[in-house]
């Protein structure tokens, strides 16, 4: 259904166009995404519950399919999962890359085993 929005800024378009491609959505497909997680409430969701609620919803699969491999998740979505904790710092540079300052990182399997696990913050990941 079409449907015109007026009076809103270029630059919020422009970030609109610029996350769904980073997405890998249409900007159509990203409005209606925005729009089902506000009319469920959940528009307003801090970044860690986002990711959270990732893990939990994600952590059957990987648990079979990448058990010991290295995951990361950032945005409420599935980055990548990494043989190697090389690769997933590499992912995580990449995300800074992209201005993306909060992620998770775990290992499936021996982590949550563990209690552990790990928050991204954005901050250094090279050697000191």
């Amino acid at each position: 259904m079409p449907l015109v929005l007026k009076k809103i800024s270029p630059e919020k378009v422009r970030l609109l166009k610029a996350e769904a491609a980073r997405r890998g959505l249409s900007p159509s497909e990203a409005v209606e995404e925005a729009i089902e997680l506000w009319l469920r409430g959940g528009a307003v969701v801090e970044d860690s519950a986002v990711d959270d609620e990732a893990w939990e919803r994600l952590r059957p699969r990987l648990l079979r399919e990448a058990r010991g491999m290295y995951v990361v998740i950032a945005g409420g979505r599935l980055v990548g999962v990494y043989a190697s904790l090389e690769e997933a710092a590499e992912a995580l540079r990449e995300l800074r890359r992209r201005g993306v300052r909060r992620a998770v990182l775990v290992r499936p399997g021996v982590d949550d085993e563990a209690g552990g696990g790990g928050e991204w913050l954005g901050g250094a990941l090279e050697p000191a």
